[in-house]
């Protein structure tokens, strides 16, 4: 039987068959389009390759997109059949269950069947990638750190993953809380590999959660050619460079950069694209600043992509477009599918308990019913990792629920809110405004 570079037997056609599955993964570690290139010539064959229509089944699934998963379990189903007589081997039945989970809703069923893999096999790349980015998706924070973790001793340094690995590492850290270990590593991780986006990634959140913003700016525009070509990181690394941007004041830079790098024309249109867009125009209007038409034209992309329920995270984006942009039809039909979505799945739940109220938070908030906001968002605000992304993607929800209670009188909630903020990051210049505004509220009620 052939093997792959870690000695892990591989079922494949041929030998070159297998080089080619190790190369379409390390285009993965890397965020590098044309993940599937590399085994092309032999899924377009319909050659019996298991782990490349797993791969395949995978990179679909975790588009978010209900129509791109559905179409990867219809291609995924096809590829079983041809392969169903073959003995394949233990990790392989695995991953091929694990891709099927993944397919019909259960991420969590997924990750698991992966980290099973993972302790036997370590150095399974293709189990740690995708279980790391489903350990994302579930905002599942200690999964996200110590899946790497867990494998990373057992990888040399000197292979040529492992500062991908390292990189990943960092990221879970970030997630936990440990944000100088975390700069540690990923600066580490970024210096060990010129292509490693998700390591100049990791380092950008460590400062975001620190608000420091200088340094933010400067880690970005440093390196700036390691992230800034042809990679799928790279327009969400500039929305932490908006990010660092709004948090400057500069709100004209980040229009500018967002016109340049974040409208719908500038992305291939993917949800994972456009939710970028979504949160950075809801902040700016959270924060008053008129957006123009911007709402409007993001609109358009959003509307092929928010018909069928699959990812509540891509859910609430779509609400802020809509509600930012006054489309309270395409608002209310989003909410309605929703409602109606029949449970069933892990997907289905998280959407149904967490995604659903803060749509329509979303929605009221647009309507200017604050303390309807309130009302929603307080009970799931410490449930919304559930529907996944990281705690600086998170937070414009949190960002949403602060702002109702300043704007409806809720001078408790508020109070409450903005210490918890100001205690973890007591150098943010929105979290010291709106203490400032809260003093304001206050002053206004004794004159």
């Amino acid at each position: 039987m052939l093997t792959d570079p870690y000695d892990l037997p591989l079922t494949a056609p041929d030998a070159s068959a297998a080089a080619a599955l190790q190369e379409a993964v390390g285009r993965m570690l890397r965020f590098r389009p044309g993940m599937l290139d590399p085994v092309a010539p032999w899924t377009a064959a319909e050659a019996p390759f298991p782990l490349a229509a797993v791969l395949e089944a995978y990179i679909g699934a975790l588009s978010t997109e209900a129509d791109v998963t559905a179409a990867a379990g219809d291609a995924f189903a096809s590829a079983r059949r041809g392969f169903a007589g073959l003995p394949l081997t233990d990790r392989e039945r695995d991953h091929v269950e694990a891709a099927g989970l993944l397919l019909a809703g259960e991420p969590g069923a997924a990750g698991d069947v992966l980290a099973r893999i993972s302790a036997r096999c370590p150095r399974d790349l293709l189990a740690l990638a995708v279980g790391h980015q489903i350990d994302f998706l579930r905002g599942d924070a200690v999964a996200l750190r110590d899946r790497i973790g867990a494998a990373l001793p057992f990888l040399g340094e000197d292979d040529p993953y492992y500062g991908c690995l390292l990189g990943m590492y960092a990221f879970g850290a970030e997630e936990n809380g440990h944000w100088e270990y975390a700069e540690e590593l990923g600066r580490r991780a970024a210096s060990l590999d010129g292509e490693n986006v998700w390591a100049v990634h990791a380092v950008a959140h460590t400062y975001e959660m620190r608000a420091r913003t200088g340094d933010g700016l400067r880690w970005i525009e440093e390196r700036r050619a390691q992230w800034d070509d042809d990679n799928y990181m790279r327009l969400h690394i500039s929305w932490h460079h908006c990010l660092f941007l709004l948090e400057a004041g500069d709100t004209g830079a980040v229009l500018r950069l967002y016109d340049e790098r974040l409208a719908p024309e500038r992305t291939f249109g993917s949800a994972l694209e456009i939710l970028n867009g979504s949160s950075l125009l809801w902040r700016l209007h959270l924060a008053g600043v008129d957006v123009h038409d911007r709402f409007g034209e993001l609109v358009k992309a959003w509307r092929p992509k928010a018909g069928e329920p699959w990812c509540a995270f891509n859910d609430w984006h779509a609400a802020m477009c809509f509600a930012g942009a006054g489309e309270f039809g395409d608002a209310d039909e989003l909410l309605r599918s929703r409602e109606a979505h029949a449970a069933g799945t892990e997907n289905a739940a998280v959407i149904a308990a967490v995604g659903l109220p803060v749509c329509r938070a979303i929605v009221a908030f647009a309507r200017e019913e604050y303390e309807r906001v309130l009302d929603l968002l307080m009970p799931v605000r410490r449930e919304l990792y559930r529907c996944g992304g990281s705690h600086a993607q998170r937070d414009v929800v949190h960002q949403t629920l602060l702002e109702a209670a300043l704007r409806g009188g809720h001078r408790d909630e508020a109070r409450m809110l903005v210490g918890e903020r100001l205690s973890v990051r007591p150098q943010s210049p929105f979290n010291r405004l709106a203490r400032r505004r809260l003093a304001g509220a206050a002053d206004a009620l004794h004159d």
